[in-house]
């Protein structure tokens, strides 16, 4: 049985609106991002600044662990290159390991806040996300870890300069592997990073920031909305199935 058609309209209406919210909503994180990227290019590329190894920028380059733990249904987050494709350290659908693999795991390889992570194996190498956390966790082998001499380079700007392509070709003609892609180490400190004075990339910061509070605020706002038009949907989907 159909609901009357003026009851029809009424929901198509409702569910239509919450639709476009969503998709300006989604549209305005897109275009903070796209912002952030366009005030880069505007401040540091085609600018003259020196190159430097990002090997000297760093104090120190390594990845996670190589071997496979034993995964535990709750305990230390252990990172892959899924954790971080999106920009961000994303510590939903990870996966964890025991205090006692941890400890052994951070003797080589310790995240800390203000570090960056950058994904070096499959088809989504070469993103980099900072650690803005000071939780426990350790990595897998797929991402590398990378402590910037703060004195030098600032995480956000560092992570800004590593997604842009120019950093990205250097990634491209670096790769290793006939099936999996994979980026070494060596390859990795080997990129050309532009360096400008630390004042310019302080204002970067200052900017990236305001940005990521907007966007916080867009996010979760989407969230509200998709939250809402799901209620909506099951809501209306029930009393279709009632009448």
């Amino acid at each position: 049985p159909l609901l009357p058609l003026e009851e029809q309209i009424q929901i198509a209406t409702v569910l239509s609106k919450a639709e476009n919210l969503i998709a300006k909503r989604k549209q305005g994180i897109e275009l903070l991002d796209e912002f952030v990227k366009s005030t880069y290019i505007e401040m540091f590329i085609d600018k003259g600044f020196a190159l430097e190894k990002l090997g000297s920028l760093s104090n120190k380059i390594t990845d996670g662990e190589h071997k496979k733990p034993d995964y535990k249904e709750n305990g230390i987050p252990f990172i892959s290159v899924t954790n971080i494709t999106k920009g961000f350290l994303d510590f939903n659908d990870c996966k964890y390991v025991s205090e006692e693999d941890y400890n052994k795991f951070i003797k080589r390889c310790n995240p800390e806040e203000g570090d960056i992570l950058y994904t070096k194996v499959g088809a989504t190498y070469g993103r980099a996300a900072i650690v803005n956390t000071n939780e426990k966790f350790c990595l897998y082998v797929s991402v590398a870890l990378i402590k910037p001499k703060k004195s030098i380079v600032t995480p956000k700007f560092l992570k800004y300069s590593l997604d842009h392509p120019f950093i990205k070709r250097q990634a491209d003609k670096s790769i290793k592997g006939a099936g999996v892609p994979d980026l070494h180490l060596v390859e990795i400190k080997s990129f050309d990073i532009p360096v400008p004075p630390l004042s310019l990339q302080n204002q970067f910061a200052e900017i990236v920031n305001k940005v990521e509070v907007l966007k916080e605020k867009y996010q979760k706002s989407l969230e509200g909305l998709e939250n809402l038009y799901g209620s909506l949907s099951q809501k209306f989907l029930n009393q279709d199935s009632q009448d």
